[in-house]
């Protein structure tokens, strides 16, 4: 109203400017002549004179309190309106105050709070869907799942409020364990708004969680064409999707399925070394060693690990010892300067019987902090090859207590490497999948890995001989009671 009364001013402003202008323009010797048309009308002679600054004057007058009696008109017929909209006002600052208390409460954890809120802000407004949105967040805060659904499926039949719908009870399905009604959900906001991200995390996270891994790769890569998850992120849980569907085609005896599903694994991402020994199993029993040993070094100059080095000496176990000295060779080039690179030459020297340059390797690995106890098995056998058997077996005492290595533990004694459940694979997932970093269940749940060394084989240590002295020999003390 204000804004529209100043528009007014100046328009009228601008106007008296004008006529002022014109009015100084004429001046003060012209005028107008008015005559009536009947000749017999009493008239002044000559007709009705009329300056033209008079006319002009006039008509300023006329059109200024033309336009304040309408303004004034309208104001007054304004007053209603105005007395509504100032109680509406006053009533939807009231509902907003109460929903702003509602969304600070919920957001605080303080659910009684944000339930009376919530109740008080949607008897004040008539807006039933905020109204909603927020009674669904109070119910939620407040622990109760139940309301909070009840709010969310009435969303779903407004078109303005539909996603939110969507959402909240794909969420609260997922929360509650429910993959199903989450998926459901999930499935047709992915399907309905190309944006939700929301919904892609959901729909893959349930599928996880169900095991699910074949449709659980078909949406990762739907995620990645519409940019959801970046491309680093999406390959390596592609890795790990692959190979434990790998695992469980090989359950069922899928050969094929499952060395086809752990080679493109492998091939994709080199440094997932799960796959990459699966990959690699998978391809010996098919008579493809050659592949598997490629697929081995390439692993290794990504990420080395001992469950490699032990697949890579069983493709190599039956050639020659010089061919097997010069593939292992082969190998440790691919990677020269890592950990395990170095344990790798350590353990073909002791194989080769060679203890000085076993130890000259282990040497600087030892001393440095607290060894592993791979480390003290490694060290024990190469001090026993020197003939040293009293150090041999004090590495043996200290490898009994020293700690495991994350890595080693993968290796079941009596088994293959990575021996993952469907809970392992699960974590493995978003774990690798994420940051790249591999889990360990064996080494958390304390279960029997493969020693380093059989320290059984190691000699034990010579007991100390004792001499015994000749009884003749022996001098008695003096009493010291005799007087010498």
């Amino acid at each position: 109203m204000k804004s529209a009364l100043i528009r007014y001013l100046i328009v009228i402003l601008i106007f008296a400017v004008c006529v002022a202008a014109l009015l100084l323009y004429i001046g003060g010797d012209r005028f107008f002549i008015i005559e009536h048309a009947d000749a017999s009308a009493l008239r002044p002679e000559g007709g009705y004179k009329i300056s033209a600054q008079a006319a002009m004057f006039g008509a300023i007058v006329a059109t200024v309190t033309i336009i304040a009696v309408w303004a004034l008109a309208r104001f007054v017929l304004d007053i209603p309106a105005r007395l509504r909209s100032g109680v509406s006002r006053r009533k939807r600052g009231k509902a907003l105050e109460a929903m702003e208390d509602a969304m600070i409460a919920a957001g605080s954890g303080d659910a009684d709070t944000a339930r009376k809120k919530a109740a008080r802000a949607n008897a004040l407004i008539d807006r039933p869907a905020l109204g909603s949105i927020v009674s669904a967040q109070a119910a939620e805060v407040s622990g109760d799942p139940a309301e909070a659904e009840a709010q969310y499926t009435k969303m779903l039949d407004v078109e303005k409020t539909r996603k939110v719908g969507q959402r909240g009870l794909a969420t609260l399905a997922y929360n509650r364990g429910d993959m199903a009604a989450a998926m459901s959900h999930a499935q047709q906001a992915y399907a309905d708004n190309k944006e939700a991200k929301w919904a892609f995390d959901i729909l893959f996270g349930a599928q996880i969680a169900e095991g699910d891994w074949d449709t659980a790769l078909t949406t990762l890569e739907e995620g990645l064409r519409r940019k959801h998850i970046s491309k680093d992120i999406a390959t390596r849980r592609k890795a790990v999707l692959l190979t434990a569907k790998a695992a469980k085609a090989e359950a069922i005896n899928d050969r094929g399925t499952a060395r086809e599903s752990a080679r493109i694994a492998a091939e994709g991402m080199p440094g997932f070394a799960p796959g990459v020994a699966m990959a690699a199993r998978l391809l010996v029993q098919n008579g493809e060693d050659s592949d598997a040993a490629k697929l081995i070094e390439k692993a290794w100059g990504k990420a080395p690990h001992p469950a490699l080095a032990i697949a890579y000496r069983d493709i190599v176990s039956g050639e020659p010892a010089k061919v097997r000295a010069k593939r292992i060779k082969s190998l440790t080039k691919q990677n020269p300067s890592h950990r395990e690179t170095t344990l790798l030459t350590v353990e073909e020297a002791l194989a080769s019987g060679d203890g000085v340059t076993a130890w000259g390797l282990l040497s600087p690995m030892v001393k440095d902090g607290q060894p592993s106890a791979r480390l003290c098995s490694l060290a024990a056998k190469a001090e026993s090859l020197c003939k040293n058997p009293k150090d041999a077996a004090l590495w043996v005492a200290k490898a009994a207590g020293a700690p495991g290595e994350a890595d080693w533990s993968d290796l079941d004694p009596e088994g293959s490497a990575f021996l993952y459940t469907d809970a392992d694979w699960r974590r493995l997932i978003f774990s690798f999948g994420d940051t790249g970093a591999l889990i360990h269940p064996r080494h958390e749940r304390f279960e029997t890995a493969r020693p380093a060394i059989d320290l059984k084989s190691i000699p034990a240590a010579p007991k100390p001989q004792i001499k015994r002295a000749d009884p003749e020999a022996i001098v008695t003390a003096p009493s010291p009671d005799v007087i010498l």
